[in-house]
């Protein structure tokens, strides 16, 4: 065995977990959840660092050995039975940012009796195993296996709920190759192309994965025509854009406040974002407590399906 094999298997390898809560987890269980995660990818010598993502921390772009795992409330638009999902560039073999529907979660956990952090935080590490293997496969057994059951869970077998021996070795090749390189290209997109894009996918959604939050962008929506906007995210639903043209917006601040956090900006459909005497919410846009635009006016939300053309300006 090589001294470097065996320094890797010896001291375990830092991963930065940044966790975007958009759904207001109670602290007791994001603690539990990050224990079970963490017992998990220990066990394969991973080290899991968490870092709490907000408006005046995690603003800067994700460096090779750092995830991102946000957690929402699933839409009626989410796809239909799904605890979450990972983005991944299955070409580049890399991911970055992850989702999880806590509350498919919690209701899981509820049916099966379970503790719903000891269950959000199985899918935490499956999605992190999705981010760092740099796919988008799944295993019959184990961790990584497509479909979880109530009985499974009742069950509570300890293989069920671990990755393989070479799923773990891949893992921890992948990190370490990971830290040599670049930084990882966030690829938000790589999941909507794979499974729910659109006919001509490269010529959309491949550059979209290469936007920053707030790059001034032109979109094209069937049977309109194109208008200037402002990019916040796109994930495997819908690409959420800012549409800055309503007299009286302070256009910088919301800019600014995309670019600190696009995933806060995204979730003001059920959640609200301040800064300072600006707020946005589900009941609107509000300056010093005066209403100044309607929510879907200023942060659209666009199917897809149903974007023809996405360019940057």
């Amino acid at each position: 065995m090589s001294l470097i094999l065996t320094a890797v298997l010896i001291a375990k390898l830092p991963l930065v977990v940044r966790l975007y809560d958009s759904a207001g987890v109670p602290p007791r269980v994001f603690e539990h959840a990050r224990q079970s995660a963490g017992v998990t990818l220990a066990a394969i010598g991973i080290e899991p660092i968490w870092r709490p993502c907000h408006v005046k921390g995690c603003v800067s772009t994700p460096k090779p050995h750092e995830v991102e795992i946000r957690v929402v409330k699933a839409t009626a638009l989410s796809e239909r039975g799904s605890l979450g999902f990972a983005a991944v560039d299955v070409v580049e073999r890399a991911g970055t940012l992850a989702t999880v529907y806590v509350d498919r979660v919690d209701a899981l956990a509820m049916e099966a009796g379970i503790d719903r952090g000891e269950v959000l935080g199985h899918v935490i590490a499956h999605e992190v195993g999705h981010l760092i293997l740099g796919s988008v496969d799944h295993s019959p057994h184990g961790l990584m296996r497509a479909t979880w059951k109530v009985d499974e869970l009742r069950r509570n077998l300890p293989l069920d709920w671990k990755f393989s021996g070479a799923q773990g070795a891949e893992m921890r090749r992948r990190l370490v190759a990971r830290s040599e390189e670049t930084p990882v290209v966030e690829s938000i997109t790589a999941e909507a192309r794979l499974i729910f894009g659109p006919d001509d996918p490269d010529a959309i959604w491949k550059r979209a994965g290469r936007f920053d939050p707030g790059t001034r962008v032109t979109v094209t929506v069937a049977g309109g025509a194109p208008v200037e906007r402002y990019f916040v995210l796109v994930d495997s639903v819908e690409l959420v854009v800012l549409n800055l043209d309503t007299p009286g917006l302070p256009k910088r601040q919301l800019l600014n406040m995309t670019i600190d956090n696009a995933a806060w900006m995204a979730a003001t459909y059920r959640t609200i974002y301040k800064d300072n005497n600006l707020r946005v919410g589900p009941d609107g846009v509000f300056v010093k407590g005066r209403k100044v635009a309607d929510l879907g006016v200023v942060v659209e939300r666009h199917p897809l399906s149903t974007v023809t053309a996405l360019t940057k300006k």
